[in-house]
């Protein structure tokens, strides 16, 4: 059995770092959790929801007491604040972070790592619209998916992190970083990108009354609003760096979406049908697939 962490520090108190930190406390997984951000109302909030113990706004000796570190800032920070702890932590620190790209960190942050310290990249699929501490949720990550790449084979190291992530409710896959990172662009980076796209797109047509997009924005467009809501400096990051695989899986939707164009200019009626149809079947078997999981 895994003995009690001493001291967890959470870099990035925001949405994801506070409901990690409640969850941690939930489960009492460590003695003392630090949270660190330069944003000082993330910090305050956080206190307040006491999904952390102690806060600070810098980075600095006191985190060598920390035996492990999650960083839940925006993917573009997680290599300079890895290369920002080196000076300060101790020997065998796991450094761990919840990016939703996971080519993120440098070959020669990876390299500087071997032998002192380690890199153990997550990635717990799980979040809402909204943004900062104040709307941590202590059940964010219950029996939603974490994806594990292991840059190495220690696999002590890594079984430290997925079984944390295991106590707090959270199913484990571990695949690389290719893998996830061209899967993350179908499944979460594409919609994403369609969702801030369309919005855009609807209130720049010209329609006299535009008030009354608001009125009639039920249904699916409404869904597209509230995932379109979401922090706007993370997937800006997510974009960019994972800008090889998001641009081939939208050359791929581009070519589906030009089928159904065709279609329609034709009337070709029997193929918009079969092309809806096998959607619909599709999105069926996933949920048939998610409930079966759910149960089991």
């Amino acid at each position: 059995m895994q003995k009690k962490i001493n001291q967890i520090t959470i870099i990035g108190t925001g949405l994801i770092g506070s409901s990690l930190g409640l969850a941690l406390k939930r489960k009492k997984i460590s003695n003392s959790i630090v949270g660190i951000d330069k944003s000082k109302v993330n910090l305050s909030n956080a206190i307040k929801n006491q999904s952390i113990d102690e806060s600070r706004l810098k980075i600095d000796f006191r985190i060598q007491e920390s035996d492990i570190i999650f960083l839940c800032t925006p993917v573009s920070l997680i290599d300079p604040i890895t290369r920002k702890l080196i000076p300060f932590i101790k020997k065998n620190t796991i450094i761990t972070d919840v990016g939703s790209v996971k080519n993120c960190f440098d070959e020669e942050t990876i390299k500087k790592s071997k032998n002192f310290f380690h890199i153990v990249p997550g990635h717990p699929i799980a979040g809402t619209e909204h943004s900062g501490s104040k709307f941590a949720e202590e059940d964010l990550f219950k029996n939603k998916w974490c994806i594990i790449t292991p840059l190495n084979n220690n696999k002590k190291v890594i079984n430290i992190i997925c079984n944390i992530w295991k106590k707090i409710g959270m199913k484990i896959s571990i695949m690389s970083v290719h893998e996830h990172d061209k899967i993350m662009s179908i499944t979460s980076h594409l919609p994403h990108l369609i969702a801030f796209t369309i919005v855009g797109t609807a209130f720049n047509i010209d329609i006299k009354k535009k008030k009354e997009l608001i009125n009639f924005s039920a249904g699916g467009f409404r869904d597209f609003t509230r995932i379109g809501s979401s922090d706007s400096k993370m997937w800006t990051d997510i974009f960019i760096k994972n800008k090889k695989f998001i641009l081939k899986t939208l050359d791929s939707f581009f070519d589906d979406i030009d089928i159904l164009r065709k279609c329609i200019i034709s009337n070709d009626y029997q193929k918009i049908y079969n092309l809806l149809k096998r959607t619909k079947e599709i999105r069926k078997k996933i949920l048939i697939q998610e409930e079966t999981k759910r149960k089991n």
